[in-house]
């Protein structure tokens, strides 16, 4: 079975094409990610709309309501450089207009000062500001640091804590939801040139033959391919956390010097204390995959078909899915799109990932997940493993 392996080994050697393709594509998702935040810095000093509200009457939630608008109505007659809060527009709106606008989600920014501003700050010396924002935008995440910043430093005589309120989809952070989408994207297609290299490739160059032929048992060669494929996605696994790393630096190095840094440093960037969960996570979605393709490739005709198949197959319902766990939860859906979201092994390793990054995990939720994912590979196999026994009598 070692001569086996290495042959494979030396055979994914030999596909430089291959290598380049499967081990850069991580870091080249990540580093690319790096980059576009140069964009998106640069996008969050630009002005925002702003909604406020105050439903306070007392005398601290007038003022700093009055100057917050002071500063707004100055900030109109200085050159952009010289503006702090950006806005492009300060609208006053009443609370039963600014739940509206933010339940609709065309209220960007909405600073909501509560009836008993004053009271508190009377009785306790210290009181709380509501921003809610939508955190999906640049722009808008900016606008409430700035926001929270400027309240601040107006009360000066007490603590002023700013309650921020964001979308219910938003259930993570850039960076948390960046790895789910690069994880599902980048990993789910990665072994489909390797698996039907390595089944339909062969049957297509006539090397199957004369490999069936050896009298080892077709559960070794399977095996040994299996291994072969585990061992190139360790490779990739590797690069997949290089290039994570390269990401934080990056999001470190260009988030320099925007305001309140260190936050916005840490919205975008990926917890490295999550990086082994990431990767774990990655190789069940590796396995999984791999298993779809070597029941795909042994029915397939030739590397071509194997892949064109394979590609059409996983790639529909990974763009739904990553999309779904980037954008909000896919367990929100109900019906029979619920139910064909739950049945993908891949919405399993979204769940996971969404779960083990959260600040209160279900461990009995993601062990499920866990085991939907390996049992879901074991049967592959098996399939795989039956299909390439026919295979070998035909031969």
């Amino acid at each position: 079975m070692m001569w086996l392996l290495r042959k494979e080994l030396k055979s994914i050697i030999r596909s430089r094409w291959l290598i380049f393709g499967f081990m850069m594509s991580p870091l080249f998702a990540w580093t690319f990610q790096g980059f576009f935040l140069n964009f998106v810095f640069a996008q969050s000093i630009e002005p925002e709309h702003v909604y406020i509200t105050i439903e306070d009457e007392g005398a601290w939630g007038q003022l700093l309501y009055d100057r917050i608008v002071s500063q707004y109505q100055y900030e109109t007659t200085v050159p952009d450089e010289q503006r702090f809060l950006k806005f492009s527009n300060l609208t006053t709106v009443s609370v039963e207009d600014g739940l509206a606008l933010w339940d609709n989600r065309t209220a960007p920014v909405w600073v909501y000062i509560p009836a008993n501003f004053s009271s508190i700050i009377e009785q306790y010396n210290v009181t709380t500001l509501i921003i809610y924002v939508n955190t999906g935008s640049f722009k808008a995440s900016a606008a409430a640091e700035r926001i929270a910043l400027f309240s601040q430093w107006q009360i000066r005589v007490t603590d002023l804590y700013i309650n921020r309120i964001t979308p219910p989809t938003a259930e993570a952070s850039y960076g948390h939801q960046l790895a789910i989408f690069l994880v599902m994207i980048t990993s789910v297609l990665a072994p489909s040139p390797y698996v039907s290299k390595s089944f339909a490739g062969e049957r297509e160059q006539h090397t199957l033959e004369a490999l069936l032929v050896v009298p080892i048992s077709r559960l070794r060669i399977l095996a040994a391919k299996l291994v072969a494929g585990i061992v190139l996605t360790a490779f990739y696994s590797a690069f997949t956390v290089v290039g994570i790393v390269a990401y934080n630096a990056l999001v470190a190095f260009e988030g320099a010097g925007s305001v309140n840094s260190q936050s916005q440093i840490a919205y975008y960037s990926v917890n490295v204390y999550s990086i082994p969960l990431i990767v774990f996570c990655q190789f069940l979605v590796l396995l999984c995959a791999i298993g779809i393709g070597i029941v795909i490739s042994t029915m397939a005709k030739d590397q071509a078909t194997s892949e064109s198949v394979n590609n059409l197959l996983l790639l529909v319902p990974t763009m739904i899915i990553g999309i779904l766990g980037f954008t909000g939860s896919i367990t929100q859906f109900g019906g029979p799109f619920g139910l064909f979201v739950y049945l993908i092994p891949f919405s399993h390793a979204i769940m996971f990932l969404n779960g083990v990054l959260s600040p209160n995990p279900n461990w009995g939720t993601l062990t499920f997940n866990v085991v939907y994912m390996v049992v879901f590979t074991i049967v592959t196999l098996v399939i795989g493993a039956k299909l390439f026994e026919r295979e070998a009598i035909i031969a």
